[in-house]
């Protein structure tokens, strides 16, 4: 996928601006399920245009060989924006609101460094992972009788564990895809065959 330049940085000002940014924060569906996926896809676009994935892998592949740190990074930074005081936080503060969006972009492009480097396993773990998450997160906000964030209300919480529900077999499909891809892509011997 090429991304030029201008175009990437015109789509972060404009995710970023007070309008766009204030309508995303004001819901839950579309802070977690629009705005999260927005940022990530923009450091992953960073990292993975044509131009620059030979330079970035030269790096990271004497650095992180492996790919584990970035992936490890790209976990704690998901993590830690998923919690519920976090998400308040989100709402209550504008630099929470900024250190998210940078966070989410550094966490994107962590993760499309690291990706191609991990073990065709280890890719495995982590789609089974997010499909895993994505069906039980969506379980449990559409379920809980509780308020989870203070700064939204139980119709929003559960419109988003049902938005969730749906999305979990599209997270399947895209997993199964990609590990149909990357089985592909291995060596005959490395697959079982002669």
């Amino acid at each position: 996928m090429r991304v030029r330049p201008l175009a990437w940085l015109l789509a972060i000002a404009l995710l970023a601006a007070p309008p766009l940014d204030a309508w995303l924060d004001g819901s839950m569906p579309r802070l977690l399920l629009v705005e999260t996926p927005a940022w990530i896809a923009l450091g992953w676009m960073a990292v993975r245009g044509r131009g620059r994935r030979g330079a970035i892998d030269e790096a990271l592949g004497r650095w992180d060989p492996g790919g584990a740190a970035g992936l490890v990074f790209f976990l704690g930074v998901l993590a830690f924006w998923m919690l519920p005081r976090s998400v308040d936080l989100v709402g209550a503060s504008r630099f929470a609101n900024q250190a998210m969006h940078a966070s989410l972009l550094a966490a994107g492009a962590a993760l499309g460094a690291s990706l191609p480097r991990l073990s065709f396993i280890v890719r495995g773990a982590l789609g089974i992972y997010a499909v895993s998450m994505t069906f039980s997160m969506g379980i449990l906000y559409t379920t809980y009788d509780a308020l989870l964030c203070g700064t939204f209300d139980l119709f929003q919480q559960r419109a988003t564990g049902r938005l969730l529900l749906l999305l979990s077999p599209v997270v399947l499909v895209l997993v199964v895809g990609a590990g149909m891809r990357s089985l592909s892509r291995l060596p005959a011997r490395a697959r079982g065959g002669e």
